[in-house]
Parts: structure tokens; C-alpha cells; sequence
């Protein structure tokens, strides 16, 4: 009988459970396996000498323990076990003092790696790690190799007895990866994809530039796709190839990525021994062929293809024009990826060594490479703005975000500085930083950008994304296509410059549907989105009229005079003693007329001619006091001309005539010319005096005609058109 207070489980596994990758995902993937099956698990997480930085325990690992699949293991409190599992051994040599007592009927060492890296140096030493299994677990230990390669590089260090007469494979959940790929030649592209999934180190790849142009060609003749990074090839050949697509690892679900793939094509430094390969068996299980060295053969067999390096491309070429030799290497590779790789595999040798489970098997157990599940949250939204320093586009997705609340449930990922606002309203969210906060040349930035957005919706499993911008980003593109199963909406507002950005816009066939903010200068749009399709809705703001405080309310919450005439401006930074510029006659015009000055932007608090008589005013959404002014002076943003003529501000117009797209000139001619406001494209205070006196004596009357142009706030039909989409995708 085990002792008051013992752990007692089927099975415990040891390792050190930060790993990122391979060694992680076999222990997460059989985690699984023994669970359907009815064996208890146990995990012991050593920090081991290949780890070197602070890090969680694998996200696959950790999501199986939260789903109530294994038992993480902490304290000292003794554990009994019918079989203990350590997986690598250099984990057990050196942090094996870190282990509570153990008592176990069996012990199997599973060696995933050769004890030398290419580089000569040793990671364990197989005779030391088999004296201290001894010594931990009152066993002689049972050395199980994981592959052909790493059986030969322990043989005659282990006592030949204590070598097990099978390797202790890999397995994966073969329904769990598989896809679908395309049966039609018209499905296809013209030219094959490429790809390699494994971490960015030297030995993961080939050693010499030629090999590698051999095997991954630069001359873009074929789509090369790498998840994992690519830093050996820059190393090799000075830069990144130009037509490769290079995603950190990590960056997205390994499966997504295979399932893009026409060719899983993967070759190493010739003096590195890869101990089995789990990314080949996850290309494996996903039907995608598998190019490899001959080396590989005596681990998968006929379910890959084996070439030389300067053979590769004619073997990828001549499958790929032959599809029923095509289609029926995808059978042999899923059917050898289901036979000898299966969970069932797995269950079968844990039978053979310690016999029947001791708990009731959970066939409900879900899939790794399934989202998490929760019946009780409401499916999620991520909202991914552009622009590196506006509010613009983080304001519009908030506002469409505040209204698909509780259908959806909104995240944020944004490239605005202005993001931490998103947190005022509950949302979660993160910031990125732009290309030129950065400084990243552009094609580090684009990948960059995939990978943090991947990240995200790895950890995050939103329904639908939502991006809004002018210039969709070809990282955005890049992991589209990754995962296809989210429904993909691009905010796109309109009045573009005429004539310009044209090739953008065929970047709508990236999204499942466009969505176009409407606006009260429409019939003045000249750009090149006037005629595209899109479902167009009306002007959008993040507040309705309803929200706003009142006058005597505003002006005591931004600490204003209660009586006194004042003016909103906001023109961006300036020197408002200097009247050749804007807002230095704005402000001489507005004074003249005995109006107090409000500004919006705190760099004028801080220099820029700072005087006593101008207030600063900062808040979130000001729109929300509006009512405190009796007039405003605004350049013709989105957002700004479509809050103030909604929330009913006298305003004058001043166009920002530097913008790169947006045509904030047509806006405020065409409010100018319907009698709602003013404009001044060039403003001087002879040209601003006479239409701010304007302004204070009739603006009331003027604005109050946009009403009836005005169909509402376009944000709340965008939020059923979103929450309508989640909809349609899960029926």
C-alpha cells in the first residue's frame, strides 16, 4: 500500500515541460491518447540545462492539464506510479534532484535525441542518466530510442538488456490533422508549394548554400513556404530569398500552415542526427507528400518520398504533374501515419508493459490541434486596426465592437499608440508596433506582423477577424490563407483620392466580405471604392447623440467656464502665436471675436507658444462633451467631420491636404457647399474671422440640416452583419 499522502497515477511522465516543441507535443499528443484510453497521468516538470530562459509550461501541455486530462505534479509529496516515462535524458542528468520521491513498477527512458549535437557536444551521457534512474526510481530503467538513428548512437553506452527491442515512436492524433486538399487541377496553382516546419537553428538545416538552393529553390519557379524562421538561410546565402514566406515559430497552428502546402520538402545539416522527425509525421497525418533524405527511410518507409538533394526537384515536379501518383502518395502517407503512428499505437505498448487502465477511458477528450473549448463563452471578434498614430480606424472597430457585444465577444490588436483606450471599454487588447515605430525594413516588418497576429489567434480562436485600413498588409494575407475556417471582413471606408490606391483594392478577394462606413460627402467620393462592391452601411461614430453629456455636464467635467464662449480646435500640432500657420489664425481669428480657445493636442501644453488663455482638453471619446462648444475649427478626418455634424457642432473646416489617401478636401467642400459648415482650405485670420462670426450667429441652424441626410450610425448594422457572419459560419 502506498504511503498517507502518495500521488498515485497509471502513468508519469518526466521532462521539462517548457520545451516549445517536439519533445512537448509527444508528450501532450500520448497525454491524450492515455486519457481516452483510461490511464491516469502524472506530469514532473524538471527545469533542465536546455531551457535557458524563464518559461511557461507548453501551451499543449498546460491546455491538457486545464481540460483535466493529466495531473501537474508540485511539492514533495511522494508519487507512485505503474510506469515512470522521462523523456530526454540530458532533462533527468542534470535537474534529477529536483524530483520528489517515486516509486514506480516500471521505468522507461525514452531517448529522443543522440547524446551529441553537431557541434560535439554532449547533452547527457547515457551511462550516468542509466545510474541515476537507478538510484531516483529503485529500477533499472528501460532505454526506449524514438528512431532508427538515435538507436544506433546510444547502442553499446546502455547495457544491452536494458535496450528496448522497439522504438518508443512518436504518435498523433491522425483525424485531428487531417485536411482536405484539393482533387481538381483547377484548384491548384500553377506552381507547387514548398514548405518546412522546424525550429531556426543551424543543424535544422542544410550546411551549404548550394544544397539549400538545391532542395529550396530561391528563383521563386516554386512557392517556399518555412514556419520556424529561417535565420541559418540568411546566414548561408546574406539575406532572405524575395520569394519565400517566412513565419516565425510558433506563429501559427502547425496544421494550418501543412494544410497549405502542396510538398513538405525537409533536409538538414548532414552531421545532425534527427532523432525521429515529428514535424514529418504531422506533415504525414495532414495527406501533404513528404520529401526527404534516403536517411529517413528506415523510420517512415514508403509513406514518404526519398530524393538526393540535386534529385528534389524532379521528383517535386514530376508528382506534381502526375496527380493520380500525387494522390495516391497522400493515401500511403495518412494510412502509415494512421497504422504505425496512431494513438492506438501508443495504448497498445502502455498494455504490453503495465496492462489494463485503472480509470474510465474519456473518448471525449478533444484534439490538440482543436481550439479550446467552452460552450458558455460567446464566440470572440478580433479587431485589427491599421495606422501607427491615429485614432481613426482603433475608433471605428470599437465602435463596431461596443455593439456586437454580447453576441460576439471583442479583442483587439492593434497598431494605433492610442490602443490602451480599448482597456477604458473592457476589451482586451494588444498593441503592435508599425513598421516606422519599428524600423524594420519592410518585408521583416510584414513578417513580423504575421506572427504576432498568428500568435494571437492561436491563443485567442476568434470567428471572425476584422481589419480595418486602406492598405491591407500582405502579412494579413499570409495568414488568411492559414486559417481559412475564420470568417475574414475588411472595414474599408471610402473617399480615397481619385485615381489612387487603385491595386488595393483587388486585395478584396483576401476577405470574405468588405464592409464600406458610409458617408455624409458620398456623392462627392471620386475614389476608386465610389463603384467596388461592399456592403455599405451608414456613417459610423462610437457615439450616438443619446451618449453625449450635456452642456453644463461637459463643461464641468473638462473644468471650463460654465458661461463663457468657446471653440474646439483641432488642427494637430502648431504655434498658436504664429498666424501664418493654421492654428496660430485660427486662434488670433477666435480671440478677436472674444471666443476662449480649447485645443486638443497636448504638445501645445508643453511648448509650441504655450499660452494662459488656451485650455487643453483631453478625453476619450470627446465627443462625449461636444455640447460643452459653441463652435469648432477641425481638419476633415473621418471620424471628426461625421461626429461634429452629427452631434450638431457649428464647425469650419480645414482640410489636412498632406494626407496620403484620404480626401479630406472633397468632405469639407462638399459640407460647405450643402450649407452644414464651413471651409478654408488656406486659412489666414482676414479669410477665418469673417466665417467664425458666421459661425456663432447661425451655425445652430446650418448644422441641423444634416439630419436629414443623416440614415444613423452605421455601426449598428456593421454589428449584425459581423455577429450574422459568426452566425452563418456555425451552422
Amino acid at each position: 500500500m502506498p504511503a498517507p499522502g502518495t500521488r498515485t497515477v497509471d502513468v508519469l511522465d518526466v521532462s521539462d515541460l517548457r520545451f516549445p516543441g517536439g519533445t512537448s507535443h509527444s508528450i501532450a499528443e500520448e497525454i491524450t491518447a492515455q486519457a481516452r484510453a483510461g490511464y491516469t497521468t502524472g506530469l514532473i516538470s524538471l527545469n533542465g540545462p536546455l531551457v535557458a530562459k524563464v518559461s511557461p509550461v507548453n501551451r499543449l501541455i498546460r491546455r491538457a492539464v486545464e481540460a483535466g486530462r493529466a495531473q501537474l505534479l508540485v511539492g514533495r509529496a511522494p508519487v507512485r506510479a505503474k510506469v515512470v516515462v522521462v523523456r530526454h535524458p540530458a532533462v533527468l542528468q542534470h535537474a534529477a534532484e529536483q524530483l520528489p520521491p517515486v516509486e514506480a513498477d516500471h521505468v522507461v527512458i525514452v531517448a529522443n535525441a543522440a547524446p551529441y549535437d553537431i557541434d560535439g557536444h554532449e547533452h547527457y551521457r547515457p551511462e550516468a542518466v542509466h545510474e541515476i534512474a537507478k538510484h531516483r526510481f529503485g529500477r533499472e530503467p528501460l532505454w526506449a530510442p524514438i528512431g532508427p538513428l538515435v538507436r544506433q548512437a546510444i547502442a553499446g553506452r546502455v547495457p544491452a538488456h536494458a535496450l528496448a527491442e522497439t522504438d518508443w515512436v512518436n504518435i498523433i492524433d491522425v483525424d485531428a490533422w487531417a485536411v482536405h486538399r484539393p482533387a481538381r487541377a483547377d484548384e491548384r496553382g500553377a506552381r507547387p508549394v514548398i514548405g518546412r516546419h522546424s525550429r531556426s537553428s543551424p543543424q535544422k538545416w542544410p550546411a551549404d548554400a548550394a544544397t539549400l538552393r538545391a532542395v529550396y529553390p530561391v528563383d521563386g519557379s516554386w512557392t517556399v513556404r518555412v514556419l520556424g524562421g529561417a535565420g541559418p538561410v540568411e546566414h548561408l546565402l546574406g539575406d532572405l530569398p524575395e520569394s519565400w514566406e517566412v513565419f516565425a515559430f510558433g506563429a501559427m497552428p502547425p496544421r494550418d500552415f501543412l494544410a497549405s502546402l502542396d510538398f513538405f520538402v525537409y533536409f538538414h545539416n548532414p552531421r545532425w542526427v534527427e532523432a525521429f522527425g515529428r514535424t514529418i509525421l504531422e506533415a504525414l497525418a495532414t495527406g501533404v507528400p513528404a520529401v526527404l533524405p534516403p536517411h529517413f527511410e528506415p523510420v517512415f518507409g514508403d509513406a514518404a518520398v526519398y530524393a538526393e538533394p540535386q534529385d528534389v526537384r524532379d521528383v517535386v515536379d514530376g508528382l506534381y504533374a502526375d496527380r493520380a501518383a500525387y494522390d495516391a502518395q497522400v493515401e500511403r502517407a495518412q494510412r502509415t501515419a494512421r497504422e504505425r503512428y496512431g494513438h492506438e499505437a501508443h495504448v497498445a505498448r502502455l498494455q504490453e508493459l503495465i496492462g489494463a487502465p485503472s480509470a474510465t477511458p474519456a473518448p471525449s477528450a478533444p484534439p490538440l490541434a482543436g481550439p479550446e473549448a467552452s460552450s458558455e463563452r460567446p464566440p470572440r471578434a478580433l479587431f485589427v486596426s491599421s495606422n501607427g498614430a491615429g485614432m481613426g480606424h482603433l475608433t471605428r472597430l470599437l465602435a463596431y465592437a461596443e455593439r456586437c457585444t454580447p453576441a460576439l465577444e471583442p479583442h483587439f490588436f492593434s497598431l494605433s499608440q492610442a490602443a490602451p483606450v480599448v482597456g477604458r471599454f473592457g476589451h482586451p487588447y494588444e498593441y503592435v508596433p508599425s513598421a516606422s515605430a519599428t524600423g524594420l525594413e519592410p518585408a521583416r516588418w510584414h513578417a513580423y506582423f504575421a506572427a504576432r497576429l498568428s500568435a494571437t489567434i492561436e491563443r485567442i480562436h476568434p470567428s471572425v477577424v476584422v481589419f480595418d485600413g486602406t492598405w491591407p498588409y500582405e502579412g494579413l494575407g499570409l495568414v488568411r490563407r492559414a486559417y481559412p475556417g475564420i470568417g475574414w471582413v475588411w472595414s474599408r471606408r471610402g473617399m480615397w483620392r481619385a485615381g489612387m490606391n487603385r491595386e488595393q483594392l483587388a486585395k478584396s478577394s483576401w476577405f470574405d466580405l468588405v464592409i464600406e462606413p458610409g458617408e455624409f460627402a458620398g456623392p462627392a467620393d471620386q475614389g476608386v471604392t465610389a463603384q467596388a462592391q461592399a456592403a455599405r452601411v451608414g456613417p459610423v461614430t462610437l457615439l450616438d447623440p443619446d451618449d453625449l453629456d450635456t452642456r453644463a455636464e461637459a463643461r464641468a467635467f473638462l473644468g471650463l467656464d460654465p458661461s463663457a464662449p468657446l471653440a474646439l480646435v483641432s488642427l494637430g500640432a502648431g504655434n498658436i502665436n504664429d498666424t501664418s500657420g493654421d492654428l496660430g489664425a485660427v486662434v488670433a481669428a477666435l480671440r478677436d471675436l472674444g471666443v476662449e480657445v480649447c485645443v486638443t493636442q497636448p504638445e501645445i501644453a508643453t511648448g509650441q507658444g504655450r499660452r494662459d488663455d488656451v485650455h487643453v482638453v483631453r478625453d476619450f471619446p470627446l465627443s462625449r462633451r461636444y455640447r460643452a462648444f459653441d463652435l469648432a475649427v477641425s481638419a476633415t478626418g473621418y471620424n471628426s467631420f461625421h461626429e461634429l455634424l452629427r452631434f450638431g457642432v457649428p464647425t469650419l473646416f480645414v482640410p489636412n491636404r498632406s494626407t496620403a489617401l484620404d480626401d479630406q478636401e472633397a468632405r469639407s467642400r462638399y459640407a460647405s457647399a450643402q450649407g452644414w459648415a464651413h471651409a478654408l482650405e488656406i486659412v489666414t485670420v482676414d479669410q477665418a474671422t469673417p466665417l467664425l462670426a458666421d459661425l456663432l450667429e447661425r451655425g445652430e441652424p446650418m448644422v441641423k440640416h444634416v439630419a436629414d441626410a443623416d440614415p444613423g450610425n452605421g455601426a449598428a448594422e456593421a454589428a449584425r452583419i459581423l455577429t450574422g457572419l459568426v452566425a452563418e459560419g456555425q451552422d
